[in-house]
């Protein structure tokens, strides 16, 4: 089976690719998704992070409460490195389990949708990574957009990110989506080529 690793910052259009992808036939385990849910119900990560940063973080369900848990981990790099440790482990444990599963289904590619796919070391699960990557005056855009932020908070959230620039050196693939629709197809198709090759 390849897997493949897809990275891109907030407004890249990284879900996007990762939908034409699916829709081509290649299945994506989306990290972000799956780690809200762990977080969302009364699990073992949801304990262990309030073992480590206190039972403020929990919601009145049992599972966290993610504007607690920002305030409590996001604004001290150590904290935020703690976070990431304890919730990398238990996303990549479901993601092995996902990739086992899938691989005894006959699937023979999929997609590993990681934002933080080479600082959490998940591009060591893949044998092809891709870099989605965007214009930064384009990604603000889209976000205010999308999320409703102002175009200030939408430029410190992509500063607070690895740049493009690091994530294309990092990559074997780069997709540059500051394009229109058809220009992104046919960017994907260009990478569908070669991933059709290397799972031969």
């Amino acid at each position: 089976m390849l897997k493949i690793g897809l990275a891109g910052g907030s407004g890249s259009g990284k879900g996007r690719v990762s939908a034409l992808l699916a829709l081509a036939g290649i299945p994506s385990f989306d990290c972000d998704a799956v780690y809200h849910e762990l977080i969302s119900r009364d699990g073992t990560l949801s304990r262990e992070l309030a073992d480590a940063f206190g039972d403020e973080i929990l919601s009145r369900a049992g599972g966290v409460d993610r504007a607690a848990l920002r305030e409590a981990a996001f604004h001290d790099p150590e904290k935020r490195a703690r976070l990431n440790a304890i919730t990398h482990r238990h996303v990549l444990r479901e993601l092995r389990e996902w990739v086992d599963r899938a691989e005894k289904q006959g699937v023979t590619a999929v997609v590993v949708d990681a934002p933080l796919l080479f600082e959490s070391g998940f591009d060591r699960e893949c044998d092809l990574t891709v870099a989605v990557t965007a214009p930064v005056d384009l990604r603000v855009e889209r976000i205010v957009r999308r999320d409703g932020i102002t175009p200030d908070a939408a430029r410190e959230r992509v500063a607070a990110q690895i740049s493009d620039a690091d994530l294309s050196r990092r990559a074997d693939l780069v997709i540059e989506n500051g394009g229109d629709q058809a220009h992104l197809s046919l960017e994907v198709s260009r990478i569908l080529k070669i991933i059709n090759e290397r799972r031969k």
